[in-house]
């Protein structure tokens, strides 16, 4: 992959050939690095795997990514046939075209051509709703503060109330995300919950049949249900959470434990209750 256009003509401009070369280097391994994440898709470090840098991208791949500890497991979510190139995304592929466009060109120098990009798909529900009223709400929520729960909290449900758009509207659906993750971190589980119900329709919009995001989403919903006793309902959404996860990360993986855990707690709880 080629390095971002900022740091080319950065090395552009230098001369000395020790320090060029250390800067070539440094940006091989900033534009080929993966972000390793945990079971639950957070960020916790980057990492070098040399083969995996020759895939190449598509806003619609039939490939992921996922992680156990710093092992790195190539998953195929589509029936690829034989001859056909094996891809991945290399950004979070719910962002609307444009945006998707102008991060692939500003890091990895070059623009996608996938059907996505060239049809514009589902940017219409992306956008949905009154322009000015998501772009002063975007400004908004990339300006909070993620470290403080409390005053996350107050301004995501600010502008949750003040704003009239759609919950499939991209930048409403990441105030409705960053609501769920503060209502977690301060323990009020029934908010949360709430909060987390509202985003699992704009989820399976977004993203593929199977994707780890989608089902990590999942998992976390259903996670909250089993926490309130609705046993039911947390069932059917760990269900649906197994079967895209079983795709996107295998059934031998850790996290796949946790949730057939889940499962059978809430098979017990609903005999229990007969």
């Amino acid at each position: 992959r080629k390095p971002e256009l900022p740091l080319v003509f950065m090395a552009s401009r230098v001369k000395h050939p020790l320090i060029l070369d250390i800067l070539c280097l440094f940006l091989q391994v900033t534009c080929n690095s993966f972000t390793i994440s945990d079971g639950e898709m957070q960020d916790v470090g980057v990492g070098l795997y040399p083969s995996m840098s020759l895939l190449n991208h598509s806003c619609d791949p039939n490939c992921v990514i996922v992680f156990e500890g710093k092992c790195l497991h190539l998953r195929t979510v589509k029936e690829i046939p034989k001859g056909e190139e094996l891809t991945i995304s290399y950004i979070d592929v719910m962002m609307p075209t444009r945006q998707r466009q102008n991060q692939l060109k500003r890091q990895y120098c070059f623009t996608c051509d996938c059907h996505r990009c060239l049809t514009g798909d589902k940017d219409k529900d992306m956008l949905a709703g009154d322009e000015q009223v998501f772009h002063f709400q975007n400004h908004c929520s990339l300006n909070t503060s993620a470290e403080e729960g409390i005053e996350v909290l107050a301004m995501c449900k600010a502008l949750l109330t003040s704003s009239q758009l759609p919950d499939r509207n991209i930048h409403q659906l990441k105030v409705l995300d960053s609501a769920m993750d503060a209502c977690i971190k301060l323990g009020l589980w029934e908010e949360a919950l709430l909060f987390g119900l509202r985003t699992l329709q704009p989820y399976s919009l977004y993203y593929s049949d199977y994707h780890p995001v989608k089902a990590i989403q999942m998992m976390k919903v259903g996670k909250l249900q089993h926490y309130h006793g609705i046993f039911h309902d947390a069932m059917v959404t760990l269900k649906q959470a197994f079967n895209v996860m079983k795709i996107t990360h295998g059934e031998n993986h850790t996290i796949m434990k946790d949730l057939t855990e889940l499962l059978e707690d809430c098979t017990s709880a609903i005999s229990a209750s007969r």
